[in-house]
């Protein structure tokens, strides 16, 4: 339950509007005991005028008038308690997204070395999915079924109390199995959830490498390694399924034998005389009605379970310890060194504690106006050198100086409002010409968009 906590604590800005979508479900849910007292009157009216023809067509018109009245209000709150679920859910939708998007932009540049991007993503999907089904259950099921099985247990107690007993029973029952059976589900769906995301993130590896893929003539070795992942997640789904379904057999059935038992022995008082018809007709609608705040209760239950395995990757990303400041309304840099040096000073790195060093001892100095080159064989840590400098990544032991002033005091805004990249392969964006040349840079001009196009060889 650690990541229930976890999302009702997350979405502490949304309490309001989830508190106010709650009432309006409780409402509705009073509205939905109402018909059946209402019928009652009309059977018991319609009785009267059999057996005694003391009957009133005038009252058995007005309660018609009521069930009318009732349902038309609850078809309105209906339509508003559906109108502001939407509202919620876009706005918990964006809330979301933007806690993992900025909190992702401030991770260490390893977490993407070692992750496919593509995972991720299916790991933000699936976690915001969850979230929102939750907190969906949490407004239209909690408070309905809690006050649905007390108002009906106790009504039909106040009627009956072997009736009241046997429906009470149902309760404890019920939920066990269903607990059962999600804890069955659960067990399998972290494993589940795992291969999916190596799938997904495969998927979306290949699609952005297609012309390697291709040029390599490896289409059909992807398209195995993902259809035997998939082989392996239908697997665990057929085990869930199975499972489930001959949970779900049991527990449908015990219910089924239950209410045909209080329906018997409502039919037998009835019968006696003990019950009028008006209240049998009651107790049997509010039997009836039993089964949704079970079905409600199962629901709910599958729903943590769901929520519990389905946000856990979301909260391991979140829970990544930052490296980067995000800062979502940033001032520009005042003093821009207008001839800066470089310098490294007996750096060494390596990228994990585990692995060789790349550099070791390295100290150059690279001083304004100069133009240098890196040049070496694969491997030699030119990269690392660029990606050092971009603070992508600390020095394991040194130091490098930007004018003198250490990088380690200086932030990653700063450092790199300095820095202009020409990257060996450019990434392109699905947007507009204008967009990707003028990337990172603010407002530009078109005069200044067509210079830099025609100093590329491209307009």
């Amino acid at each position: 339950m650690t990541n229930i906590k976890k999302i009702i604590t997350l979405s502490r800005p949304l309490y309001r509007f989830t508190l106010l979508l709650s009432l309006l479900v409780l409402v509705m849910s009073v509205l939905q005991q109402v018909q059946p007292f209402l019928i009652k009157f009309i059977v018991d009216n319609i009785q009267k005028q059999l057996t005694e023809q003391s009957g009133d067509l005038t009252t058995v018109s007005w309660l018609m008038l009521g069930i009318l009245g009732v349902n038309l209000l609850a078809a309105i709150l209906n339509s508003l308690s559906m109108r502001f679920g939407d509202y919620i859910n876009s706005r918990l939708r964006r809330f979301l997204t933007e806690k993992f998007y900025t909190h992702v932009f401030t991770l260490p540049q390893k977490y993407f070395d070692s992750e496919i991007s593509g995972k991720i993503l299916n790991q933000l999907s699936r976690g915001i999915q969850s979230i929102q089904d939750f907190m969906g259950m949490l407004t239209n099921f909690v408070l309905p079924a809690l006050f649905q099985s007390i108002f009906t247990v106790g009504i039909l107690f106040y009627y009956n109390l072997l009736i009241g007993g046997l429906a009470l029973a149902i309760f404890p029952a019920y939920i066990y199995i269903s607990h059962y059976s999600t804890k069955k589900w659960g067990e399998k769906e972290v494993a589940k959830n795992q291969l999916e995301d190596m799938t997904r993130g495969r998927i979306s590896e290949v699609i952005g490498n297609i012309r390697l893929v291709r040029g390599f003539m490896a289409q059909l070795s992807e398209w195995k390694l993902v259809s035997k992942t998939l082989a392996k997640v239908n697997q665990i789904y057929d085990r869930q399924s199975t499972v489930y379904h001959l949970i779900n057999f049991v527990r449908e059935t015990s219910l089924e034998l239950v209410l045909i038992v209080i329906s018997l022995i409502t039919f037998y008082q009835t019968f006696r005389g003990q019950l009028t018809i008006g209240e049998m007709v009651l107790i049997l609608q509010l039997v009836n009605q039993i089964r949704w705040p079970l079905f409600g209760m199962s629901f709910i239950l599958e729903r943590i379970q769901q929520a519990e395995a389905g946000s856990k990757e979301y909260f391991a990303v979140m829970a990544l310890p930052s490296e980067e400041k995000l800062n979502l309304s940033p001032q520009p840099v005042k003093r821009i060194i207008s001839k800066p040096s470089l310098r490294f000073e007996n750096v060494s790195f390596r990228y994990d504690a585990d692995s060789q060093t790349v550099l070791h001892n390295l100290s150059f100095n690279i001083l304004a106006g100069q133009t240098v080159a890196l040049v070496g064989h694969s491997g030699a840590g030119k990269s690392t050198i660029i990606n050092l400098i971009l603070k992508f990544y600390q020095p394991t032991k040194g130091e490098i100086y930007l004018n003198g002033r250490p990088y380690s005091k200086l932030t990653h805004q700063f450092i790199r409002s300095h820095i202009s990249l020409v990257f060996q392969d450019n990434e392109l964006f699905s947007t507009t010409i204008r967009e990707n040349v003028s990337y990172g840079m603010g407002r530009v001009t078109d005069r200044e968009i067509i210079k830099a196009l025609k100093q590329a060889n491209a307009f």
